[in-house]
């Protein structure tokens, strides 16, 4: 697999920030995948998809594409808005899904770099979901369950965090 296929997990973050109606914003579409976010936020936003994986960015219509490492070469104070759907699935290898232990390295470790004002997160259950809202909130985050879907195998949260 080159790069991570829309799934429920998607089309539940799709469908949320649909809702949110965002316009006229700098929209970070991190982990872009195949784009289909992207596709969704740039009706009324601009957006700039990054992924670390080339294939993914190679696969896009045109548009303002990054190849970073997480928040790696993205100037954060230009950006209104990241939308992440990580790698969240526990102790697998597999770099385009794989998490790691709890499904958090990925997780965690955008938590800790991330400084832009609103944040939309995807996790699942097994990525412990308070402690994802706890770790954002001691970063000065105001954050709260946007929405919660049960699919056959897991529970999907979305999060979001609004810098105070």
């Amino acid at each position: 697999m080159d790069w991570y296929d829309p799934g429920e997990d998607t089309y539940t973050l799709m469908d949320v920030m649909e809702k949110e109606d965002l316009e006229m914003k700098i929209v970070l579409d991190l982990g872009t995948s195949t784009g289909i976010l992207t596709e969704c936020l740039k009706k009324k936003n601009t957006v700039v998809s990054s992924d670390l994986n080339i294939k993914a960015l190679q696969n896009h219509n045109g548009g303002n594409l990054v190849r970073a490492n997480l928040l790696d070469s993205i100037n954060q104070q230009s950006v209104d808005v990241v939308v992440f759907n990580p790698p969240y699935v526990p102790d697998t290898d597999d770099p385009i899904i794989g998490g790691g232990h709890l499904g958090r390295k990925v997780i965690d470790r955008f938590v800790s770099l991330v400084n832009i004002k609103v944040v939309y997160l995807l996790v699942i259950e097994a990525n412990r979901p308070k402690e994802v809202l706890r770790l954002f909130d001691n970063r000065g985050y105001r954050t709260k369950i946007l929405k919660v879907r049960k699919i056959l195998g897991e529970t999907i949260y979305i999060i979001k965090g609004e810098k105070s």
